[in-house]
């Protein structure tokens, strides 16, 4: 990547101390991967209770991280760390558009870990956001990788594989369809490349058929290879055929199986995000209902203990992409509340409730991991008078209320999505605005804002004239 340059001088505040000693630290350390990685690792774990900053301020840190992303040889937990810190700094910075590193990011998703692919793909989850102001990861170059990460086992054309039975730890009557690879390819006449050479006389449609993928020999990588060339496969298939194949090999195991199940789900969301921005334009690569169906299916009440509460807030957050387009915000609406069903959406609100005020569990950020990403699945329902009367019948008043006089700082960021979701439900809905008061939530919101004033007057603060408060 090219260094960035900024075209005109900037005057910004300062950094706050401890996000200018992680700046200074990084600065210092560029080109020194093994001193670099643990002062990432403690970046990535420190509080940012700031104002958003600006992405400009990171320029040289930024550059840094690029240039070891740019070194094929950087090992998989230092780009992983280099992940997650960069995401941190674009969820908390605007001008989001001096982020140059797309073309890293290209590369890493083709690499072999998984925590790296995952890495890549919440990086890109932040920059699809419509608010983003560079769509670059709505080029076609993503999309088709994209593409292919997201439907690896939806829709499989054999049947009996779907994204539920893939989380079960007993796959003995899917393995067959586990660890089959079946892709479609279309050679031209008129390709003059060395694989096109190699497959000279060839035309038309041809399928790759590879049964027990697993118990080829040799490594992924050698496997891929030998495959590659023994099919004269066109170079704009291989992405797709190495990842098909990587997942066969590694469905057999449990765990290498989710955190491919864990993948697919994150594509399918950055897919979404991709197709809420540019609408019809995304039409060849929409995400299918056959997806949004397996997505509910994981978060059916009956799965509890059998898929990983990660797993179904990866769900929750593909969902609300999905619902970003309003076509399909009715059969979700359908299927979150038929009695087929027995109430997907009621069932979740009381698994959220008990999961979150549990404030002795071990896996606490987990709980609000879920319970954060099921008010944000709840924001696009509230702006329609069906889904504002699902919710309410839902008891989604019922989950954010007696939260609201909760004082515990682990909740913060709960209570302040639980704030803005009771002002995003409230503004559609009458029958809301009576249950509300019904369940004496003007007298627990009055009493928390009370709450509030008291605390802040008591670390000395002041209310002005024009109604601000100081401090």
């Amino acid at each position: 990547m090219a260094p960035v340059v900024l075209k005109r001088k900037k005057f910004f505040l300062s950094l706050p101390e401890t996000l200018a000693k992680i700046h200074d630290q990084i600065e210092v350390l560029g080109g020194k991967p093994v001193e670099l990685l643990p002062v990432l690792q403690e970046a990535i774990n420190t509080p940012w209770p700031y104002e958003k900053g600006d992405l400009s301020q990171w320029c040289r840190v930024l550059d840094i991280l690029d240039a070891e992303l740019a070194k094929e040889e950087s090992p998989a937990e230092l780009c992983v760390a280099i992940l997650r810190f960069t995401r941190l700094l674009l969820e908390n910075c605007s001008n989001r558009h001096v982020y140059n590193s797309y073309e890293h990011l290209k590369r890493l998703l083709e690499v072999e870990d998984c925590d790296v692919v995952m890495g890549v793909l919440r990086v890109l989850s932040v920059l699809a956001t419509p608010r983003s102001t560079r769509q670059l990861v709505c080029e076609t170059s993503f999309i088709v990788k994209l593409s292919s990460l997201s439907s690896v086992w939806t829709g499989n054309p054999d049947g009996g594989l779907c994204l539920l039975a893939c989380c079960r730890e007993n796959v003995d009557e899917v393995l067959d369809a586990g660890t089959r690879v079946n892709m479609q390819i279309y050679r031209t006449g008129d390709d003059a490349s060395p694989e096109g050479a190699a497959a000279k006389g060839k035309e038309g449609l041809e399928v790759i058929r590879v049964e027990r993928a697993h118990e080829l020999q040799g490594s992924d990588a050698e496997v891929v290879d030998r495959l590659l060339k023994e099919h004269a496969v066109p170079k704009e298939f291989s992405f797709a055929l190495c990842t098909r194949l990587r997942l066969a090999r590694a469905f057999p195991d449990y765990t290498r199986r989710l955190q491919w199940v864990r993948v697919q789900i994150m594509a399918t969301t950055v897919l979404a995000q991709c197709q809420a921005v540019y609408g019809a334009g995304m039409a060849a690569v929409a995400v299918n209902e056959t997806q949004l169906s397996e997505l509910i299916e994981l978060l059916h009440p009956q799965q509890d203990g059998v898929i990983p509460l990660d797993v179904q807030t990866l769900a929750l957050k593909a969902l609300t992409a999905l619902l970003t387009e309003r076509s399909k915000q009715t059969s979700m609406l359908v299927a979150a509340t038929a009695a087929s069903h027995h109430g997907i959406l009621a069932a979740m609100i009381r698994k959220a409730k008990a999961l979150v005020g549990d404030t002795a569990s071990k896996d606490l950020p987990d709980r609000l991991r879920f319970g954060e990403a099921l008010l944000a699945f709840t924001w696009m329902f509230a702006s329609s008078a069906s889904g504002s009367t699902a919710l309410n019948n839902a008891g989604i008043l019922h989950l954010i209320v007696p939260f609201l006089q909760d004082a515990n700082t682990r909740r913060g960021r709960f209570l302040t999505l639980a704030v803005k979701t009771l002002e995003v439900v409230m503004n559609y809905s009458q029958e809301m605005q009576q249950t509300f008061r019904d369940i004496e939530g003007v007298q627990t919101l009055v009493h928390r804002a009370y709450s509030e004033v008291q605390a802040l007057a008591a670390k000395g603060a002041s209310v002005t004239t024009d109604g601000k408060m100081e401090v």
